[in-house]
C-alpha cells in the first residue's frame, strides 16, 4: 500500500490556492524525515484527481447523494445513494457495471441506503437504513437476502431501538453498525448475530460523544470518529483502547468519513467542514486539507488511491499519489 508523507493536494477544480496546502507542522515533517524505509514518501508528493467515478444525476452510473462507497477484490467500486434508493456497481476505470434497488419495503428494495461494506470476499453488505435492515448481495448484485433486522423483536428485546447510520465491516465478515441516537457501535458476527455493545457515555477512554464515523483496520481493530471529544479511538479485538489521537472537528451533526488503508493509515473525512486528514497508524499526523465538498464516504482501494463520496456537488471522485516531479493532472 502506497503511504502518504508531506501532501500537497491538487485536485481539479481550481488552481491550487493556499487552501490546499496539506497544513503539516514542523515536528510532523521532522518524523517523516526521519523515515527510511518504504513507508516514506518524498516531500512535495502531490494528490490529484485521477478519475471522476460516477458524476452527478439520474441515469445509470450517475448519483444524487452518495452516502457509502466500497471497493470489492477485483477493484470493482460500489456506491449508495440514498436520494436514488439504489446501489451502483462501477468497474475500477469507472465504467458503471449494474444498479440495485428500488425505492420501497419489498426484499432487494430499498430506502434511503446509507452505506456499503464488504461481507467476506464475495458480497456486500447494505445498510438500508429506513427500511431498518442490512441487506446483502453477491458481486453480481443477486440479492442473498437480510442478514440484519433491526427492527425484529428479538433484537429490539436486546438491544432497544437502532438508529444505524453507518456501516463498517473486516476482513473476517463482522460488521459494525454506528448507532447515533444513542452514541453506540454494535458489532455482529458473519451470521448477523449481535456481538458485543460498545455503549459507554462520556470522555473517557472507551467512551463516546458525538459518534460521527467507523472502519475496520486490517488487523480487525475498529476505528472510531467522535464530534463531541473531537477523537479518534482505536480498540482491539477485545474492544479495549489501542490508542487515540485529537482531530480538529467541531459540533454538528455531519457525518464523519472514515477508511483505513491497508498499512493500517486512517483517513478522516468531515462533512460539515469538508475538511481531510491523514494520520500514520500510531496516530502521528501526516497532513491536512479543506475543501471537499460535503463528503459522506471514504475508502481506500487496494493500489493505495483514495476514492470519496461527495454529496456537493454530488459525485463519487478517485484520489491518487504522483511523485513531485510530475505535475497534476487529471484524466
Amino acid at each position: 500500500m502506497i503511504p502518504i508523507a508531506g501532501l500537497l493536494l491538487v485536485l481539479s477544480h481550481t488552481a491550487a490556492p493556499p487552501r490546499d496546502t496539506l497544513a503539516v507542522s514542523p515536528d510532523t515533517l521532522a518524523v517523516v524525515r526521519a523515515l527510511a524505509d518504504s513507508t516514506a514518501l518524498p516531500l512535495g508528493t502531490r494528490v490529484v484527481t485521477r478519475a471522476v467515478i460516477a458524476p452527478g444525476g439520474t441515469g445509470l452510473g450517475a448519483v444524487l447523494d452518495p452516502t457509502g462507497v466500497a471497493v470489492d477484490p477485483f477493484g470493482r467500486v460500489y456506491v449508495t445513494d440514498a436520494a436514488l434508493h439504489r446501489m451502483q456497481c462501477y468497474e475500477a476505470d469507472g465504467r458503471p457495471v449494474e444498479s440495485f434497488g428500488a425505492l420501497g419495503t419489498d426484499p432487494e428494495q430499498l430506502q434511503r441506503p446509507s452505506g456499503v461494506a464488504p461481507l467476506g470476499a464475495l458480497g456486500m453488505a447494505v445498510l438500508d437504513r429506513d427500511n431498518r435492515r442490512v441487506q446483502t448481495f453477491d458481486l453480481f448484485g443477486r440479492p442473498l437476502g437480510v442478514l440484519i433486522d433491526l427492527g425484529s423483536d428479538d433484537l429490539q428485546r436486546q438491544l432497544g431501538s437502532i438508529d444505524a447510520v453507518a456501516i463498517a465491516s473486516d476482513r473476517g465478515g463482522a460488521l459494525a453498525l454506528l448507532d447515533r441516537d444513542r452514541d453506540r457501535v454494535l458489532v455482529f458476527d458473519f451470521s448477523g448475530k449481535p456481538i458485543r455493545v460498545m455503549d459507554a457515555l462520556g470522555s473517557a477512554p472507551g467512551s463516546f460523544r458525538g459518534l460521527g464515523g467507523i472502519a475496520f483496520t486490517p488487523r480487525g481493530e475498529l476505528v472510531t470518529a467522535e464530534r463531541g471529544n473531537a477523537r479518534i479511538q482505536v480498540f482491539d479485538a477485545g474492544g479495549r483502547v489501542a490508542r487515540s489521537w485529537p482531530v480538529a472537528v467541531g459540533p454538528g451533526s455531519g457525518v464523519l468519513a472514515t477508511a483505513v488503508d491497508g498499512d493500517g493509515r486512517v483517513a478522516l473525512a468531515d462533512e460539515t467542514t469538508g475538511g481531510l486528514w491523514l494520520w500514520a497508524p500510531d496516530g502521528t499526523p501526516i497532513g491536512s486539507w479543506s475543501g471537499l465538498g460535503h463528503p459522506r464516504g471514504l475508502v481506500f482501494a487496494s493500489d493505495g488511491t483514495l476514492l470519496v463520496a461527495e454529496s456537493m456537488p454530488p459525485r463519487v471522485r478517485r484520489l491518487a499519489f504522483q511523485g513531485p516531479a510530475a505535475g497534476p493532472k487529471e484524466r
